[in-house]
Parts: structure tokens; sequence; C-alpha cells
């Protein structure tokens, strides 16, 4: 049987800092789902009309800064045991998610790292999916493979 979560279906994973050592904190990562992506784009992505020697020229612009805070807000769920230099906790929000985003080569390096482990995963699944479910059995059913593991609750 394959099972979907209808409560939380886009939680995300637990990706550590630093796998040798658990004390190095750890931040959860989620794909933009389509519904989101949408949202975003509205948000982002703006038609234009421009009038130039009597013809009509349509086009769109798109503001690419509020796409990517947007993106990297939805996508950073949460974040345990990070901290500053003198050893506070940084808090997870948004004004922060971005700083770091734009600011800290190494974290915005770890968390594209971790959106693509994640997509590749989803596309993993995926395939198991409609391979399982195209051999014609009544059972689809998803092998668990994942070098992530599943987020808390």
């Amino acid at each position: 049987m394959t099972t979907f979560s209808l409560k939380d279906p886009n939680k995300g994973a637990w990706f550590q800092f630093n796998e040798e050592d658990p004390e190095s904190g750890e931040i959860r990562i989620r794909v933009i789902n389509s519904a989101r992506r949408e949202e975003i784009q509205k948000a982002c992505v703006k038609p234009k009309v421009e009038y130039k020697n009597g013809q009509r020229f349509e086009y769109t612009t798109t503001n690419d800064s509020l796409f990517a805070e947007m993106l990297w807000d939805y996508s950073i769920v949460e974040w345990v045991r990070l901290e500053d230099d003198d050893g506070k906790p940084i808090e997870c929000t948004t004004a922060n998610k971005l700083f770091l985003m734009q600011n800290n080569i190494g974290f915005a390096q770890f968390v594209s790292r971790c959106l693509e482990i994640l997509n590749e995963t989803e596309e993993d699944k995926v395939s198991m999916v409609e391979k399982n479910c195209s051999s014609g059995s009544s059972d689809c059913v998803v092998e668990k493979n994942q070098t992530v593991k599943p987020a808390k609750k």
C-alpha cells in the first residue's frame, strides 16, 4: 500500500550540519510544491505591455530577489542548535533565513545541496511509484531508500 500524508504533505526532511558531530545542529528543508510555486510566481512575475510605433509588445518582468526570498523562506522550515559568533541561538525567522542565504556562502551552499538531495529523492520516489503501478499491480508499494531522515513532528 502507498501512503501519502494529508495532514502535512510537505513537511520536509532533517539534515545535520556535520554528520560526524550530532550536536552540530540540524535544519529541516522541504522542496517547493506546485501550489506554493504558483503563489510565488503570481507575486513575482508581472505581465507588461508596451506600445512602440503602433505595435503592441507583451512581456513579463520577474522580481528575482523577491522570488528567491520567498523560495528560501518556504524551503527552510526550521533549524535547531544553530548559533551565532557569541554562542547565542539563532532564531529561525524569515529575516535570519534571508540574511544567512544572502551573506553566508557556506550556509547557502549547504541549503542548496540539501535541496538537490531532496529533489533527487523525490524523483526516485516518483520513478518507483510509476514502475510499481505500471506493472499492473493493485498494490503500489514505495520502498524507502532515503539518505535523509524524515522530519520530526
